[in-house]
């Protein structure tokens, strides 16, 4: 499919918009999936255009120069503040001037990249100067994560939105929906005929979501501080992961249909007493960070979803900061078979991992018989994603800006489900934290399972 749209990235001198969504328009024109286009970067600070694009440059590997710049050429910059109504009002004659100059149909996608608190005063000149309602065309409007700080606040954010926008103008992004792995589970589940019948409480002893990373806060400490690893990664990337394991198989696979299933998992969600909250030393003394701050960095943290496929089965997650190493993976541990083979019944049970990065894949740990002797080893049957189809799969906003563009809602969050993953994020009650140093963890957090930590 092919398009030609109008990109409007509201906060372009972010760091978002440099690492990820030029990148991303970029191979988007590389590829041929949109072959007319004007960029346009909004935000509060004066810059040149050229000064602006020419920040992305790094992060595109292998870069084509006269591709660049060609695209380049096309990327325009407007200073506005957001909350200036007459400024708005002045961003929409510049980018009919856009269209006109590139002979563009119209079609309009806003990105908002800014912090939620900006939301109301962009989304109101949005609407007051007219810049989202063309007839002919359509006007969509992307939302970045965080959806509010709490269940109140994403209901006040939803709210707002609707008051403006249909549901099928509405793109809220989790970015790591957009990943090809991630996208990989709904395939993996229900079109290999040996996973689905065994994808249940009576063959499956206990499934975890590990999402681990070496490094601390970097330069979003302030930010970090007013959220912690709870609401910052279980509440959203985390509850999607498990969603998208859990769920019934849609009747249609739409993008309707999947998202009513996933709403329909969530609500069956139920939160367990068994946790371990911690923070990594000298998290205090990080830029941005209160010196008292009892925010969490790590977290080890159980539910169950109480329905017929699942009941019993637990759902362990742990994810932190200045951990060993960068890991997200979902691994399914399978139940243990009766051993009336040999004498020596010493063998691991079977388990999935997904891991979704590093070294995307699927890895598939199973039993045999070591040759000349009646011992069971676990051997490993492995998918290397990028052995298969190269190092140039693509990246997660790539995929997620191609899927605006088509109207594929899919891949993106319904406000039900954000509220969903509020209210279960909220039945999570602070505890004491365990301080842990730079390449461990909470040790505490082994009492409640054997986490699979290691690198595939």
């Amino acid at each position: 499919m092919k398009s030609d749209v109008t990109f409007i990235i509201l906060g372009a001198s972010g760091d978002l918009a440099k690492k990820k969504l030029l990148p991303a328009i970029y191979h988007l024109v590389q590829k041929g999936k949109v072959k007319n286009f004007g960029i346009i970067g909004v935000a509060f600070n004066v810059y040149s255009a050229e000064e602006l694009f020419e920040r992305s440059r790094e992060y595109i590997k292998n870069v084509d120069n006269k591709l660049f710049n060609k695209i380049k050429k096309r990327f325009h910059y407007f200073q506005a503040d957001f909350n200036d109504e007459e400024k708005i009002c002045n961003l929409g004659f510049f980018v009919r001037q856009i269209e006109s100059k590139y002979k563009l149909k119209g079609n309009r996608m806003f990105y908002l990249s800014t912090l939620p608190s900006n939301y109301k005063a962009i989304i109101d000149n949005l609407t007051k100067c007219s810049l989202t309602d063309e007839k002919k065309n359509w006007a969509r409007v992307v939302f970045e994560k965080p959806f509010g700080d709490n269940l109140n606040d994403a209901k006040e954010i939803n709210k707002c939105i609707h008051k403006a926008f249909d549901e099928e103008q509405i793109y809220r992004i989790d970015h790591y929906l957009g990943k090809e792995l991630v996208q990989n589970i709904s395939v993996v589940r229900f079109t290999n005929i040996f996973f689905e019948p065994i994808w249940n409480k009576d063959f499956i002893e206990e499934v975890q979501f590990i999402m681990s990373e070496e490094y601390g806060v970097e330069n979003r400490g302030k930010f970090y501080d007013n959220y912690g690893a709870v609401k910052d990664v279980f509440q959203n990337h985390m509850l999607q992961l498990l969603a998208l394991t859990t769920m019934e198989s849609p009747s249609k696979f739409t993008s309707e249909d999947i998202r009513d299933n996933k709403v329909k998992v969530l609500k069956k969600v139920r939160v367990d007493k068994k946790k371990v909250l911690g923070q990594y030393q000298g998290y205090t003394k990080e830029k941005g960070i209160k010196k008292n701050s009892k925010t969490e960095t790590f977290a080890a943290l159980r539910m169950f979803v109480d329905n017929k496929r699942w009941r019993d089965v637990p759902f362990n997650f742990i994810t932190g900061k200045k951990m060993k190493d960068k890991i997200t993976s979902i691994v399914i541990k399978f139940k243990n078979t009766n051993c009336n083979m040999f004498s020596q019944c010493n063998f691991n049970p079977n388990n999935l991992t997904i891991q979704i990065q590093p070294n995307e894949g699927f890895y598939m740990a199973l039993n045999a018989k070591v040759p000349d002797s009646n011992k069971i080893q676990s051997v490993k049957m492995d998918f290397c994603h990028e052995c298969t189809f190269g190092p140039n799969t693509p990246e997660a906003y790539e995929n997620l800006l191609y899927d605006v563009i088509k109207g594929d809602h899919s891949a993106f969050i319904r406000n039900d489900e954000i509220e969903e993953q509020w209210k279960i994020t909220e039945k999570i009650t602070k505890t004491k934290l365990y301080s842990y140093k730079k390449g461990t963890y909470p040790k505490e957090a082994d009492k409640m399972t054997n986490w699979h930590l290691n690198l595939n």
